[in-house]
């Protein structure tokens, strides 16, 4: 079940990383990098709104021991009501936004995401409890929905020049669809009622997980919110779209991966050899995925990004190539709270979290002014350093030694490693070619599947560990 929960939620976040790379070159290729700030700009107040009426309910949903149904309607209603009033909020606050921070344009683009949050909150806890009975293909099943649903909607949208509203709607069609697809499926997992006291544990677990995840925020988005009022729309952009890139490691399997993470470590508790397998084998998984990408965006992305973007996106490949190591290193770390707050150490996952926030939030502000590319670079080195700690913090908790953690970087190893020689071998002989970049990108891909067939027992080994985690759902 473990395995199946895996490639499930794998292969819709490949489905996923790979439509948000469509629609980005689909909007950049029609707006300036200004108008694409003012999405870039939007997003990171969403998630600051929904982390803010999440409460961190989701977590301890999954991790709750024995939820009732009217606990589970009392968190509906709760998360419900908190969405309405944070939409309502950023709907009314838009205008004076605009003005203050001096972003022509951003109003009615925040007044659709305030519609956009409101749906994502409301869909938090039926998807909680979906995925606290391991309920995985189901919970793909409808994100998938959702996503062909918003792609559909974005496609129709470019189609009539929406122009940047075109990625608005997308976002509101997923939620939209997101919002009534899991509710329908967790509709008998729940019983409607405003009884809030008896979530009261609930809450003090939600406690710990806000307080990580707002610091997790202003580690991930205060580079956003203050490159806008000081470098200006533009900038915003090009970052916006280079920090995409960067974190496509992370959509596509850290993010999905780290919520089955713990709730197979839950079920696993009695079992610590067990544990330690299963986290062994989602490092070597995400390492053999993330490696070979962090090489492909630093050695060949440039010259594909150039004949993409052209002249309008000057500088775009620069930022990739800063970022793209930072992007390796937080896939990998991203594990580390999924490890603490099963081993019951929230305090400490609070702690990491707030050298996260705090370090990376301090580096901003005091970069920023120096400029973007200035700003880029040391959000990459402190990120980098920060992470390798959450990384060795990860490892002594989990009770890994040095050497096991290195044997999960192999696979991947050999695969960058491959696949570079393969890339840059063709990007030479074909250089001059218009179509040199893709040959490049297409012998990449083949040499990093080639240094993967060379280790092919250790990624075997690590698939035999998630079949043999056979979970019983919770009920």
């Amino acid at each position: 079940m473990l395995l199946r929960s895996i490639a499930s939620m794998s292969l819709l976040n490949v489905a996923k990383a790979a439509a948000a790379l469509l629609i980005s070159v689909g909007i950049a290729a029609r707006v300036a990098p200004a108008e694409f700030g003012l999405v870039a700009f939007a997003v990171p107040l969403m998630a600051l709104l929904t982390l803010l009426t999440d409460l961190g309910l989701s977590s301890a949903i999954v991790r709750h021991p024995a939820l009732d149904r009217r606990q589970a309607g009392a968190v509906l209603s709760l998360l419900g009501g908190a969405g309405a009033v944070g939409g309502a909020l950023l709907a009314l606050g838009a205008a004076r936004l605009e003005q203050a921070l001096q972003l022509p344009g951003l109003t009615p683009v925040l007044q659709g995401f305030a519609c956009i949050t409101a749906l994502s909150i409301w869909a938090t806890a039926p998807r909680a409890l979906l995925e606290r009975g391991l309920a995985y293909p189901r919970i793909a099943g409808v994100e998938a929905v959702a996503l062909l649903g918003g792609l559909a909607v974005f496609a129709g949208a470019l189609q009539v020049q929406a122009g940047v509203m075109a990625l608005v709607l997308y976002h509101a069609t997923l939620q939209a669809l997101r919002a009534a697809l899991f509710t329908a499926l967790a509709w008998p997992l729940f019983q409607r009622s405003l009884g809030w006291g008896r979530i009261a544990e609930l809450l003090q677990v939600g406690g710990w997980v806000l307080a990580g995840n707002l610091l997790s925020f202003a580690a991930r988005n205060a580079d956003r919110l203050l490159i806008a009022p000081v470098l200006g729309a533009t900038a915003l952009g090009l970052y916006g779209l280079a920090y995409q890139f960067m974190t496509i490691p992370l959509v596509l399997l850290s993010w999905p991966v780290s919520g089955v993470l713990l709730s197979a470590l839950s079920r696993l508790r009695q079992d610590p050899t067990a544990q330690r397998d299963v986290t062994a084998a989602v490092l070597t998984g995400t390492a053999t995925l993330a490696l070979p990408l962090t090489a492909y965006l630093m050695l060949l992305a440039p010259a594909v990004l150039a004949q993409v973007y052209a002249a309008r996106w000057a500088g775009l490949s620069t930022l990739v190539v800063m970022l793209a190591p930072a992007g390796l290193m937080q896939s990998l770390a991203v594990y580390c709270s999924s490890v603490l707050l099963e081993a019951g150490r929230h305090r400490l996952n609070f702690l990491l979290g707030l050298l996260w926030g705090g370090g990376l939030t301090a580096t901003f502000a005091l970069s920023v002014h120096a400029g973007l590319q200035t700003l880029t670079l040391s959000y990459a080195l402190v990120s980098s350093a920060i992470s390798a700690l959450m990384l060795g913090v990860m490892c002594r908790s989990a009770g890994f030694s040095a050497r096991r953690f290195a044997r999960c970087l192999l696979p991947g190893s050999a695969a960058a490693l491959t696949g570079a020689a393969a890339g840059l071998a063709t990007l030479g002989w074909a250089a001059g070619r218009p179509a040199a970049p893709w040959l490049a990108s297409a012998a990449f891909v083949a040499g990093a599947l080639a240094g993967c067939a060379l280790l092919r027992a250790r990624l075997l080994d690590s698939g035999r560990a998630l079949v043999r985690a056979r979970l019983a759902p919770s009920t």
